[in-house]
């Protein structure tokens, strides 16, 4: 598994990665210390995921997390941030980032968020997904009362990795069409409406959704 952590703070950056060794020994880890520095990393190779920090010293706020998925809107983003309103996970969410990780967490519950996600569940701080004021409205519907095929959830750990319809189609060759099909059905299952709201049910139910072996998205060399 290939990761790229572009944090400013080498002792962050240090540190997640120690937790990520301990979690996945073969792991091969890319640093990065601004936006630039990462994109650069990007186009030299094939990720699996990215944590990403919203604030970079060349990039700040949500700009970097734009800027990512516009050029690699194929790789799965987490965002790794000492911003930790509702409001700032929201956006995150709803810009295409796959996962919120606060740094405020301590060591136990970063390594509990990665490895959630190099299981292939999804995670979120409950305190800040939870029922609340600009929280989204997403129906009590449990893991057990969903009624989904192999192929819809292969759809759905894409859609919540962030992957737009057309990549879905070309990382499980299949007609984009296809894709918009599964999608509406998932979300009709799922009884949400959204990206982001069938990610936060992911969330809550702790589903492990199939982890798929990485295509060359768009922006990497051929």
């Amino acid at each position: 598994m290939n990761i790229l952590i572009i944090e400013d703070h080498a002792l962050v950056r240090e540190g997640i990665a120690i937790i990520i060794r301990a979690i996945r020994a073969d792991a091969n880890i890319v640093q990065a210390d601004s936006c630039a520095s990462g994109i650069e990393a990007a186009a030299g190779g094939q990720f699996d995921l990215v944590l990403l920090d919203l604030q970079l010293p060349d990039m700040p706020g949500f700009v970097a997390l734009e800027r990512f998925r516009r050029e690699y809107e194929g790789v799965p983003v987490v965002v790794v941030s000492g911003m930790e309103d509702r409001d700032t996970v929201m956006r995150a969410l709803d810009l295409g980032a796959k996962a919120f990780v606060p740094k405020s967490a301590d060591s136990s519950k970063i390594r509990e968020a990665l490895e959630a996600l190099l299981e292939g569940r999804v995670y979120l701080p409950e305190s800040l997904v939870g029922p609340g004021r600009g929280a989204p409205a997403v129906a009590p519907a449990t893991a057990p009362d969903w009624s989904l095929t192999e192929r819809q959830l292969e759809v759905l750990a894409l859609l919540v990795a962030g992957l737009p319809n057309k990549l879905i189609a070309r990382r499980l060759d299949i007609a984009e069409s296809t894709v918009k099909i599964h999608v509406s059905a998932i979300l009709r299952e799922l009884r949400v409406t959204s990206r982001t709201q069938a990610l936060i049910a992911v969330a809550r139910a702790g589903v492990r959704l199939p982890v798929l072996a990485p295509s060359k998205p768009a922006g990497w060399p051929r």
